[in-house]
Parts: structure tokens; sequence; C-alpha cells
């Protein structure tokens, strides 16, 4: 059975995923997204939060796709 991929992920795995350090990941990314906070001191990041942040800037966009038209809607 494969691994499953965490959504939440604590600073250092965050910071993996984005391929930086720690300290850059908290630097930028860290303090733009914020945290989710999980007991006294700790902190995880939404994956999906840094996947939209990355594709902000990338220039991705993730709009909705187009609907299909009825034709039958144009008749009314």
């Amino acid at each position: 059975m494969g691994e499953i991929t965490p959504r939440l992920l604590s600073a250092e795995e965050a910071a993996r995923y984005v391929g930086l350090s720690r300290p850059a990941f908290q630097a930028t990314i860290g303090k733009e997204i914020p945290p989710i906070k999980t007991g006294v001191r700790r902190l995880i990041w939404d994956r999906l939060a840094l996947d939209r942040w990355i594709d902000a800037r990338s220039g991705i966009n993730h709009q909705e796709a187009p609907k299909e038209v009825n034709p039958l809607d144009a008749l009314m």
C-alpha cells in the first residue's frame, strides 16, 4: 500500500515541501501563510494553502472549469 501524504505539515516538513530551508521558509512563506495552532507551541501549515501560495506567484490560476452550455438554453 502507498504512503499517505499528510495535509498538515510542521515547519520543517513545509520547508522541505516547498524546497526551502526552514529559516528561509519561516522568513518568507511562513510569515505570509498563517499556521494552524495545535496545542501550546505546535504550529502546522496546510499543504493546500502552500500550493495556492505557490500557484498565485507562479501564474497558475485556479479558476473554475468552464461550464458546458446547453444549446437549448440559448433558445430561451
